[in-house]
């Protein structure tokens, strides 16, 4: 088993730049493929675009925590993008929608 799990690590790999999107989809496209064949170039775009946006400067440190993804309401694969920052789906739960100089 150890053998062939050698065989299946794509090469350069283990000192690609992560921070390279080109590099990163080529490693990922086999996996996103084996769950959504023939979106495999739109997801792994998205997904290669908002891993290097999250990626700390020591990539060991990668958190996949950092990324949300979340459907909205009409619109399909086509219609994604990656957006920078934090997006809540829904409104604030309460009434206090607004406050200034709070403690």
């Amino acid at each position: 088993t150890i053998e062939v799990l050698d065989t299946l690590v794509e090469e350069g790999s283990d000192n690609m730049d992560v921070r390279n999107k080109e590099q990163v989809i080529s490693r990922m496209k086999a996996a996103v493929a084996s769950k959504q064949f023939g979106q495999e170039d739109t997801i792994c775009s998205l997904v290669a675009d908002a891993c290097i946006q999250v990626c700390p400067k020591n990539p060991v440190n990668f958190n996949v925590d950092n990324i949300r993804v979340a459907k909205l309401l009409g619109g399909g694969l086509r219609n994604s993008t990656v957006v920078r920052g934090m997006v809540l789906k829904s409104d604030a739960v309460g009434s206090i929608k607004r406050m200034e100089n709070a403690k």
